[in-house]
């Protein structure tokens, strides 16, 4: 009798999925490290409220600046909140224009500070792209998984409302909106950094798995550049009602009914990871074997952490990033916090190898 062995998307599929769970208090031992970004949303001080509430002291954090720098980033704020716990702060920089290598040097901080304790990793400022890193590398280290947690503080609210983006496509046309209504514009490149590469197979078609978003350069220089002969299109459906509207838009804003071919719409939620790591899954069972897979990381944050896991387990799929351009003011960025969440990814380390 032969005894067939699963592959590790079987295996990934079939594993019970840890819940994203809402939380009310975050307390720190001294021995836990506090991953977090220092972003301008007010979203980026909403775990450290907790952990100062609950009377965290004596932990470490490493706190992620970008470049280019923006004076509205909050390090201010982080740093003194930091101080009143009295954590010891490590400060790593992460290019965005060139950010091979950030998951790796992340990594070596981490194992350079020899803690044991909890790794909270808060992706509620973090770059989507270095939430996939990030998790890609601490995935394949020797912790792995094991005592790793995700923080993410979701907004109260998220500009523009469905009023001002109506009125601003009445008065420039839909193909302008994006330019003075949303929170990033233009594409510097597409990123492609050689942790996340995969191998060419030269003659394979490629298929494209994107996260249309309001940034619509985005995925129109993906097109471009990829050139992709099939695409998978996962819209974004968010969790509260007054966002319904969203996933319409941003269809509209994209075209992207106007491809009739080699297409397939899916949808998913912006919040509960599973069900974009379902249909990777899918995506990858069905066609992994006669094409090359690319996935860019363009949807919320939470589906950033979906494809972060599947890509630390599927390492023949190729992830790229539309790096945007700009940001053109944080006043158009998400105000205050709903809700703080954490998810608990110790499961996944049974799959390690």
């Amino acid at each position: 009798m032969i005894n067939r062995v699963e592959r590790i998307d079987e295996k990934l599929k079939a594993l019970p999925k840890p819940v994203l769970e809402p939380i009310e208090e975050i307390f720190l031992e001294p021995e836990d490290t506090l991953i977090l970004a220092a972003g301008f949303e007010d979203r980026c001080l909403g775990s450290l409220k907790y952990m100062e509430d609950s009377g965290s002291l004596g932990f470490t954090a490493i706190v992620i600046q970008y470049k280019p720098h923006m004076e509205e980033n909050r390090m201010a704020d982080i740093t003194q909140s930091l101080n009143r716990m009295a954590a010891r702060v490590e400060e790593m920089a992460y290019d965005r224009c060139n950010p091979a290598g950030g998951g790796e040097a992340l990594v070596e901080i981490l194992e350079k500070l020899g803690r044991s304790g909890v790794i909270y990793l808060d992706i509620s400022a973090m770059s989507r792209f270095f939430i996939v890193q990030a998790l890609v590398a601490l995935g394949k280290s020797d912790r792995g998984f094991s005592n790793t947690r995700i923080l993410y503080s979701e907004a109260l609210n998220y500009p523009p409302d469905q009023a001002d983006v109506e009125k601003e496509i009445e008065k420039n046309g839909i193909d302008s909106i994006y330019r003075t209504m949303f929170i990033s514009a233009g594409v510097y490149e597409v990123t492609i950094v050689p942790e996340l590469a995969s191998i060419v197979m030269y003659g394979q078609p490629v298929r494209l798995v994107a996260f249309p978003s309001f940034n619509i350069d985005q995925l129109a220089s993906l097109r471009g550049e990829i050139q992709p002969y099939a695409f998978n299109f996962i819209h974004g459906i968010p969790p509260s009602p007054e966002n319904a509207w969203r996933p319409e838009a941003i269809k509209k804003l994209n075209h992207t009914d106007d491809i009739k071919i080699n297409k397939q719409d899916l949808e998913a939620s912006t919040l509960y990871y599973q069900e974009t790591l379902e249909h990777l899954l899918k995506i990858y069972d069905e066609y992994n074997y006669l094409e090359r897979i690319f996935i860019a990381p363009t949807g919320s944050k939470m589906q950033a952490v979906a494809v972060g896991i599947f890509r630390t387990f599927m390492k023949d799929v190729q992830i790229v990033y539309p790096t945007p351009r700009s940001f053109p003011s944080p006043k158009r960025y998400t105000e205050g916090v709903k809700n703080i969440y954490s998810l608990d990814l110790k499961n996944f380390n049974s799959l390690k190898t």
